[in-house]
């Protein structure tokens, strides 16, 4: 096997639903792919399989599925092939939670249609649970759901564990990264089937640690592992500062070399209380930086995703995808996989007039227009970026697709649907059929309420999730500029309260100047935020503060969204 950074790796997280537990005998009756890629959900595939077997009750009852509601369903040979598809990319991976049990239904199944090759590396997410979690920590898919904060939905479809087992193996990588410093997909297929042979008694010099230990809270914050003169050699985050610090703490949880070399060196701990979970992660970044800890993976990688990028040092700026946040060129996104910013930054060039070629023009290069010039997807700087009116009307492209980015759709739809009007009227039907599907595919984007992408530093939103502690109450993060300014744990009941209230005024309604240059830290800060938004926004709403005329727009859009959570 080719050695790739397991973040590379095409997982494809599979669940299924059967009528029994034997696959030679009993068969399919829900199935479900789910890509991971580069830390986040990807693509996604789930349908119901005739099994031409009558489904148990206790089945139909867990899983919600009648057998009047597989009587119509696909058969397997439609169903398969299909499914097939999300192993297309290169470095798939096949993971399953008991993962043995999916995957010899899976196989089963091929066969029985005549597919025989299906041979993939596998990755077992309750393994890897085994040899990174405490003993005492319960490892089903729920149980874990619930110790990582994960909202489930839809359990016991294939689809809704799917989803589960897909953000539990996030989490899961990211520790075997940072505390084992396992970076590739290879280390991570042998220590998967590592022996359990780590139980220890606890040592004796975490005994005067103990009286420390009882008075952690159970709150977000940063901890901190010291060595006997007082020098921090460890620095990290977590949801609840009392259960994660004393894990290190429990027999059966030193599990690698390294974290048994981190705790026969720890002589003290000190710890610093967050509102949230994303504060956390924002000190323990502020804090590595600043102390370099001996025991901090140097080579921990943060998870990238994809932003559409418009340059600010170019004469000619086109629209580009790139992974990472590295200069003062506006950048718009996260999107939540790669094919996502492909189909965005499709409809641009499909639609707008910037460049798409290479060419670098300066006064001293001439170049030859090229075929987008005849198809009028380009204003043709090659030849025209003389003109006295030029630089203008480039400009106004760039801004009409930066309004198209930040939502304002409407104007593009209606311009291609009076061309598909013309088309049609000219007998055209074939680019009257390209307008109808440019048409559907900028709908299906931007007429979800989520989908609004302002420029990074331009990024104004309230966010609410769940409290996962206490089912009445929610959680409300006020974002101005991309940063979180403000942080409420409330009642759902209680939303217009007055304190919150003052801080939407403040925050929204100030009359602040947008920044235009962004700090190395700014960035970094940006970055922990994007991931962390991420991993928790699909669990809540998300209200952006531009799509609201005033203040009282505003509150009244946050009361309708906790309603609906």
């Amino acid at each position: 096997m080719k050695e790739i950074n397991f973040w590379d790796a095409n997982f494809v997280v599979v669940d299924v639903e059967t009528t029994g537990n034997l696959p030679t005998e009993n068969r399919i009756i829900d199935i479900a792919a789910v890509n991971v890629k580069s830390g986040d959900l990807d693509k996604e595939y789930s349908s119901l399989i005739n099994p031409h077997q009558f489904i148990p009750p206790f089945i139909s009852q867990m899983t919600n599925i009648s057998n009047e509601a597989v009587f119509y369903a696909p058969e397997a040979i439609e169903v398969m092939p299909k499914f097939l598809k999300s192993f297309d990319n290169a470095n798939s991976v096949f993971v399953a939670h008991n993962a043995n049990f999916d995957l010899s239904f899976v196989q089963e199944t091929l066969k029985r249609i005549g597919i025989f090759d299906f041979n993939y590396p596998v990755i077992d997410t309750l393994k890897l649970a085994r040899r990174v979690l405490n003993d005492t920590q319960k490892k089903s898919v729920g149980n874990l759901a619930q110790f990582f904060g994960i909202k489930v939905r839809n359990r016991h479809t294939a689809l809704g564990d799917a989803k589960a087992t897909a953000k539990i193996l996030i989490y899961l990588l990211e520790i075997i990264e940072e505390e084992h410093e396992i970076t590739s997909l290879e280390e991570l297929l042998s220590f998967q089937n590592k022996k359990l042979s780590f139980l220890t008694p606890k040592p004796e010099n975490f005994i005067h640690l103990q009286n420390k230990l009882q008075t952690l809270p159970d709150e977000p914050g940063v901890y901190y592992f010291l060595d006997k003169r007082k020098k921090i050699i460890y620095v990290g985050k977590a949801k609840k500062l009392k259960s994660r610090v004393s894990s290190y703490f429990q027999p059966g949880n030193i599990s690698s070399p390294k974290l048994k070399e981190l705790t026969n060196h720890i002589a003290d701990l000190k710890w610093v209380e967050t509102n949230n979970e994303l504060d956390a992660l924002l000190l323990e970044a502020k804090e590595i930086k600043a102390n370099q800890p001996k025991f901090n993976f140097a080579g921990r990688r943060t998870r990238r995703f994809p932003f559409l990028k418009i340059s600010t040092s170019e004469l000619f700026p086109k629209v580009e995808i790139v992974f990472d946040i590295n200069d003062d060129s506006e950048y718009y996104g996260p999107f939540t996989n790669k094919s996502y910013a492909e189909e965005i930054q499709s409809i641009i060039d499909k639609n707008f007039q910037l460049v798409k070629c290479d060419h670098k023009f300066d006064k001293s290069t001439i170049n030859e227009p090229c075929l987008y010039l005849q198809l009028d997807l380009c204003l043709a700087p090659c030849i025209k970026r003389y003109e006295s009116d030029f630089a203008a009307k480039y400009e106004l492209e760039i801004d009409k697709i930066k309004k198209f980015l930040s939502g304002f759709a409407i104007k593009l739809v209606k311009l291609l649907e009076a061309k598909m009007f013309q088309y049609s009227q000219s007998l055209d039907f074939e680019k009257a059929d390209e307008m109808k599907k440019a048409i559907f595919s900028i709908k299906s984007i931007f007429n979800n309420t989520d989908n609004f992408f302002n420029s990074i530093n331009q990024q104004n939103f309230v966010l609410i999730l769940p409290n996962f502690t206490e089912e009445k109450l929610m959680d409300i993060f006020l974002f101005r500029f991309n940063k979180l300014k403000y942080h409420q744990t409330i009642g759902k009941k209680d939303v217009t309260n007055n304190l919150l209230i003052d801080n939407i005024n403040k925050i929204y309604f100030n009359g602040l100047e947008i920044p235009k240059n962004l700090s190395s830290e700014e960035i970094e800060e940006i970055k922990i935020t994007n991931s962390w938004l991420n991993q928790n926004k699909e669990n809540g709403k998300v209200i952006y503060f531009e799509k609201h005329k005033n203040q009282q727009d505003l509150i009244s859009a946050i009361e309708k969204a906790s309603k609906e959570l």
